[in-house]
């Protein structure tokens, strides 16, 4: 009696293994295929910069090309013609995202903190108005914010970009949420006995600990001001002042599209923000999973 219970164990075990087996099997599958999913848009990107124009419009390749330099090139004269620079204008999408994020960080955090440390009247509402002006869509107010900008002869400046973006209410949820799962009060009421000031205790203690938190939120916020096109193209009117997406749209808008060269324009126009993806990824990662637990 025993010997036949032991072996029905013993089927029961082997089944659940081979089950487990083919689960992982299972697993490993979709993580495969929504991998391929992700990167063959960015792998069909790489291979259409090294093809010409003819090559391309003849159908996808997984073939590496010869005209990479030629598309270089050839994007160079296109916009040479329009008196435009794809490295004047990438240093233009550098300066309006990294400013505007660099701000947006630090008094979205000072903010997120202050929700965080004190207990004041009305924070509960405060709390809650941040969450319903992150439903809020932001092109509601894009035709009174342009008529503000007119009025105030901002055009054709970086002011209307970097200044706004000095708080957001995303951010400020998010790091708020984080500082709530991770930072106790106790840190701060530590800090205040040792006779610490409030923005010592914010700037030396606070935004280290908070750092991958940080890290996500400038990812996010630096790849949408780089990636902005409606903004630009209502406020900036100059050659000398364009960014990135609006050299695309241009190069776009041609009558004879030279596809490799369009090609070579999205290239350089992605490239700087995987490169930053990929040496913040494991911050990233750490905040985006942290900032979700409590």
């Amino acid at each position: 009696m025993r010997n036949s219970t032991d072996t029905t164990m013993v089927a029961q075990n082997n089944k659940l293994k081979f089950f487990k087996i083919i689960a992982q099997i299972l697993l490993y599958i979709i993580c495969i295929f929504v991998a391929v999913m992700v990167l063959f848009p960015l792998l069909s990107l790489l291979l259409a910069s090294t093809h010409s124009s003819t090559e391309i419009m003849q159908g996808f390749s997984f073939t590496i090309g010869n005209s990479f330099f030629d598309n270089w090139n050839n994007l160079m004269k296109e916009l040479g013609k329009q008196d435009l620079s794809i490295i004047r204008s990438f240093f233009n999408s550098c300066i309006i995202s990294f400013a505007s994020t660099s701000l947006c960080i630090y008094f979205s955090s000072l903010t997120a903190y202050a929700c965080h440390a004190y207990n004041f009247k009305g924070k509960a509402f405060f709390e809650k108005f941040i969450l319903f002006l992150i439903i809020i869509p932001g092109q509601l107010g894009a035709v009174g914010f342009y008529a503000l900008i007119v009025d105030m002869n901002l055009l054709d400046t970086y002011i209307p970009f970097i200044v706004p973006a000095i708080c957001s209410a995303s951010t400020v949820f998010f790091i708020r949420q984080y500082l709530r799962a991770n930072f106790s009060t106790e840190f701060i009421d530590a800090a205040r006995m040792d006779g610490a000031s409030e923005f010592r205790i914010f700037n030396t203690i606070c935004l280290p600990y908070i750092k991958p938190a940080l890290a996500t939120m400038a990812l996010f916020g630096i790849i949408s001001s780089w990636n902005s096109f409606m903004g630009p193209m209502m406020f900036l009117t100059e050659p000398q002042l364009y960014t990135l997406p609006q050299i695309l749209y241009f190069l776009t808008s041609m009558q004879s599209i030279d596809y490799g060269a369009v090609y070579m324009g999205v290239l350089i126009t992605i490239l700087p923000m995987l490169l930053v993806y990929f040496f913040l990824s494991k911050t990233i990662m750490a905040g985006v999973s942290n900032g979700g637990l409590k």
